[in-house]
């Protein structure tokens, strides 16, 4: 008996880490280091910073920048919204740097792990996967024809920003 009060008790706690369900886990600002490929060239960016919204229904990559060696400061304002159905399917909205059509489905999301695979054009795809584990938010986007040596790639390890204090008075 006691055992099988503890799994409900470790079902039920571990189902509020998750409340909200959809893209909720990747709510916020997030501030890390990774590394970033373009063609043959390997750089590491020791200042990488994203903003998300996500919800139960709802998922939008805001503002990112990353500051990598030899590259300097990228910075990318490009906003996209998607939409999550009650199964977890992601469906694109509308962004302003794609060609992707309104209402097409590039992706899912389960538990505190979310996928999408936007197509670029006719061969390429944009495979963009974020995986919370613990206080981490690993960010793995791959930009490439399959098979072949990615047009560009960033890893990222991030956490979430912490709100900024008010000077004491």
């Amino acid at each position: 008996m006691k055992l099988i009060l503890s799994a409900a008790l470790v079902v039920a706690l571990g189902s509020t880490a998750i409340a909200g369900g959809g893209a909720s886990f990747v709510d916020g600002v997030w501030v890390g280091k990774g590394t970033f490929q373009m063609a043959d060239k390997i750089y590491s960016c020791g200042d990488i910073k994203m903003k998300f919204v996500g919800s139960e229904t709802s998922y939008q990559v805001h503002e990112a920048h990353m500051v990598c060696d030899e590259l300097g400061k990228q910075t990318f304002a490009e906003i996209d919204k998607f939409t999550i159905d009650k199964d977890g399917v992601i469906t694109f909205v509308e962004g302003t740097a794609t060609t992707l059509k309104p209402n097409t489905k590039v992706g899912s999301v389960k538990g505190e792990s979310l996928v999408t695979l936007n197509p670029i054009d006719n061969d390429k795809i944009d495979d963009i996967k974020l995986r919370l584990d613990g206080d981490f938010l690993i960010y793995d986007q791959i930009a490439s024809k399959p098979g072949t040596t990615p047009d560009y790639a960033l890893v990222a390890i991030l956490t979430k920003e912490k709100p900024a204090t008010e000077p004491k008075k």
